[in-house]
C-alpha cells in the first residue's frame, strides 16, 4: 500500500460517493463504511476532512448524508492526497535514506525519481470522474457497494 489508509479512505469513498449519491440522494457515512469494509468512525472523520476541503457535500438531517457534485468529480487523485496526507511522499528517498539527495543518491535514486515523476504525473491526470466512468464503462472494478 503506498496510500495512508486515510487517504485510501478518501479516495474509495469519493469514488462511491460518484457512484452511488447525489445532491438528491445522499448516503450516510453507516451506510458506505458497511458497503466498504471501513470502520464507521474513522471513516466519519475522513468524510468529515472531505467536507471541510469542499471535496464532498454534506447534509444534515434525516435524509442527510454525503454526495459527490459534477464539480466535484474532476477533482485530481493527487489533489486528495494533498488534503489528506500531503506530497512529502514525492520528496522522499525510495530506501528512506534521509541523507539521498541528487549529489550523494542512493543505489536506486535516479530509477526512483523516474517512477516517482510518472506517479506524480498520473494522479495529477487521473479524476474521480475517469475513475466512475471506467468502473461503469467494465473497463476497471472496485468495490463499491451495492448502490
Amino acid at each position: 500500500m503506498i496510500f495512508s489508509s486515510s487517504t485510501e479512505y478518501a479516495i474509495r469513498a469519493m469514488v462511491y460517493l460518484a457512484v452511488n449519491a447525489a445532491p438528491n440522494r445522499c448516503v450516510g457515512t453507516k451506510r458506505i463504511a458497511e458497503d466498504l469494509g471501513f470502520p464507521e468512525h474513522y471513516l466519519g472523520k475522513v468524510l468529515q476532512e472531505l467536507a471541510r476541503k469542499n471535496m464532498i457535500t454534506s447534509l444534515k438531517g434525516p435524509n442527510g448524508g454525503f454526495y459527490v457534485d459534477e464539480k466535484a468529480t474532476e477533482i485530481s487523485l493527487l489533489k486528495i492526497i494533498e488534503s489528506i496526507d500531503g506530497l512529502t511522499f514525492f520528496g522522499t528517498c525510495g530506501l528512506g535514506l534521509r541523507e539521498c539527495n541528487d549529489e550523494k543518491p542512493c543505489p536506486i535514486h535516479k530509477d526512483y525519481q523516474i517512477f516517482r515523476g510518472d506517479f506524480y504525473k498520473m494522479l495529477s491526470e487521473k479524476t474521480i470522474k475517469d475513475m466512475k466512468e471506467d468502473i461503469n464503462n467494465g473497463i476497471a472494478f472496485m468495490d463499491i457497494g451495492v448502490g
